[in-house]
């Protein structure tokens, strides 16, 4: 009876064995080459545009911002972003936004997109700030982009994430200038 056995525990301990190894092997691919990241998404303000300044007889202010958004995808799987939303604000008060349509970032591949926002002027007249600052001839402003999306690595393993970035230029209209744009990126997973 136990010459019957011994096939029997031959096989079953192979199979075992061939589940481990192979338990083992896609622990390894997971954790080696399939396992989602996070992309990397930078935004800068490459230009700026003033085309109208002035404090009397009536306060005219015609500038525009624009601004490229680069993500970098990582990933073995195409990641897919929302709409990507700009914010220009003056004192923590938004002045302009601008929204670019959902779009997708192949793997391991980059993509760009641009968008030009138009800074209300009524807002930035209404602020209590703007009288010193237009007559100072420098106007800080900060722009927030925000894209969020989601990564699908052959349809099981899935990562969402979103980044925010953030840069602070100062606008000096009467020169038609502004200063290099300080940024920060803020990327949340999950």
């Amino acid at each position: 009876m136990a010459a019957r056995r011994k096939p029997a525990l031959i096989c079953c301990g192979a199979a075992l064995a061939a589940a481990v190894v192979l338990a083992a092997v896609l622990t390894a691919l997971y954790f080696t080459v399939l396992r989602p990241r996070p992309p990397r998404v930078t935004a800068t303000v490459v230009g700026t545009r003033v085309s109208a300044f002035a404090l009397i007889p009536s306060p005219a202010l015609n500038l525009t911002f624009d601004v490229a958004v680069a993500a970098y995808n990582p990933n073995r799987a195409a990641f897919e972003y929302g709409e990507v939303v700009t914010v220009v604000r003056y004192h923590g008060d938004a002045v302009g936004e601008a929204v670019v349509p959902r779009g997708e970032v192949g793997a391991r591949a980059s993509a760009e997109v641009r968008a030009a926002v138009e800074v209300d002027a009524v807002e930035v007249f209404s602020s209590p700030y703007f009288p010193l600052e237009g007559i100072a001839g420098a106007l800080p402003f900060e722009t927030a982009t925000t894209v969020a999306g989601k990564a699908v690595v052959l349809g099981v393993l899935k990562i969402r994430a979103s980044s925010v970035v953030t840069c602070g230029v100062t606008v000096y209209p009467l020169r038609k200038e502004t200063t290099s744009p300080q940024c920060t990126s803020t990327v949340h997973v999950g």
